[in-house]
């Protein structure tokens, strides 16, 4: 039993494992993925997409409501009540004492014939309203697609940072066993070696910091998408990228074509009309109400009587023959003249009037804000054409430089301090080039958005 029991834990240790790499070589398979399918993940669970769309599906709602306001409003009614005592027979006209049983049933019907033309200005109101969520919808659109791109992109530029530093370590360490070598041989001095090493060992922490960078932007753009805490993607870099070096057309003319098909400024300005429509409905609030009526009813009650002639006794009418006997219909036309409600009506207005002049104010405000960011990102697109411009045509000369160093170097021609400029050199050229790459990438992207 005791030579037994390590055999079979060892077996079962072993299945163990096996189990546990297969299951970690699945829980750590990376997903393949590119721009569109992070903006097609996040179209469909963005939250505040989706509440941009339930606002336009509401405000549509609501339009639909207001229009169908047009028609008549029509109501019924049925009732039976049972008196014991003294009561006024209202169908028979006299007191009655004892039991009585009465109903009176009846339809209404009433047609708004005016009141101020309210209903026009809330119908007008609430098309605009509904615009301006549809371009909102939009806008979160715009917005939701600016956010994840840069995610994405910062996503992509933290890679390829860790990819340069992984190059930087490989390098130093193939570096670090060289010089070991030639200190052994009485060549280099055990320094050279302790600052190649002390080097590495910063690479390596700048390798973490990178890499932390790189989780965060992955953990940044998972939460954009809100796909859930799986962050672990295989970004693949774009291949429909524009052509860099594409001259861009005049600022004035891509501003008028930005405001031209701006949602957020379409939005605000159907914003600022429905503003303006709801001060036209409080307006119309001290106006009077002309309404036609329509009333169909009968009533009932036990109290009247019929005589029976084969009996000789009086027997109570039944429910639906008295209904039939009693019914009326009026037609009524009312007239409504509001006098004084305690100031209401002058303290909704001048509310009104405040919100009208706020939106007014937004739309100015949205307007600023559309210049800035256009302005921004056209001068940022023309920054990182410029740098990359400049970053190609250094990134030639410090390889070269960096080369050169390095045989340098390893001949003990130069020092360990300018070794290591002629790398960082190559290193910052190379993270610059990546940079400037992705910054004209994304602000060109935001300026198409923009342009519709």
């Amino acid at each position: 039993m005791k030579i037994c029991t390590p055999i079979i834990l060892l077996k079962k240790l072993g299945g163990l494992s096996l189990c546990l790499y297969f299951s970690a070589t699945c829980a750590y398979a990376q997903q393949a993925l590119t721009l569109e399918q992070s903006l097609d993940l996040a179209r469909q669970h963005n939250v505040n997409l989706r509440q941009a769309s339930y606002n336009a599906s509401k405000s549509t709602i609501n339009l639909r409501s207001t229009q169908f306001a047009y028609l008549p409003t029509i109501g019924a009614r049925a009732d039976v009540s049972r008196v014991n005592g003294l009561t006024f027979d209202n169908v028979q006209g006299q007191v009655k004492r004892g039991n009585t049983t009465s109903s009176n049933p009846y339809i209404s019907a009433q047609l708004v014939l005016f009141e101020g033309f309210s209903k026009f200005f809330e119908l007008k109101r609430a098309r605009k309203e509904a615009e301006a969520n549809t371009y909102l919808l939009e806008q979160a659109q715009i917005d939701m697609e600016a956010t994840v791109t840069g995610h994405f992109l910062q996503a992509i530029l933290d890679r390829e940072n860790a990819r340069i530093a992984r190059e930087r370590i490989s390098l130093l360490e193939s570096q670090v066993n060289q010089i070991a070598k030639l200190e052994k041989a009485g060549v280099r001095t055990e320094g050279d070696v302790y600052q190649l090493k002390s080097q590495l060992a910063t690479e390596k922490l700048n390798l973490i910091t990178h890499e932390n960078s790189y989780r965060q932007s992955l953990m940044l753009l998972s939460q954009a998408m809100n796909s859930g805490a799986d962050t672990n993607y295989d970004l693949q870099t774009p291949t429909a990228m524009v052509d860099i070096n594409e001259s861009l057309p005049a600022f004035e003319e891509v501003l008028n074509k930005v405001v031209a098909g701006s949602p957020l400024l379409k939005a605000s300005e159907a914003t600022l009309a429905a503003s303006k429509q709801n001060l036209n409905v409080v307006r119309s609030s001290l106006s009077p109400t002309l309404s036609l009526n329509g009333i169909i009813g009968s009533n009932f009650s036990s109290n009247i009587m019929q005589p029976d002639s084969e009996n000789k006794i009086f027997t109570q009418i039944p429910y639906f023959e008295q209904l039939d006997q009693n019914q009326q219909k009026i037609v009524q036309l009312s007239l409504s003249i509001p006098v004084f409600n305690g100031f209401r009506n002058h303290f909704l207005s001048q509310n009104a009037k405040l919100d009208l002049r706020n939106a007014e104010l937004d739309y100015i405000a949205a307007e600023n804000t559309l210049r800035q960011t256009i302005q921004q990102a056209y001068q940022d697109v023309l920054a990182a054409q410029e740098k990359y411009n400049t970053v190609v045509a250094n990134l030639e000369y410090s390889q070269k430089a960096f080369e050169a160093a390095k045989r340098k170097y390893e001949l003990g021609l130069v020092d360990f301090f300018s070794y290591m400029e002629s790398l960082n050199n190559k290193s910052r050229v190379e993270a610059e080039l990546l940079q400037s790459k992705c910054e004209f990438y994304f602000k060109y992207r935001i300026l198409t958005l923009y342009q519709g």
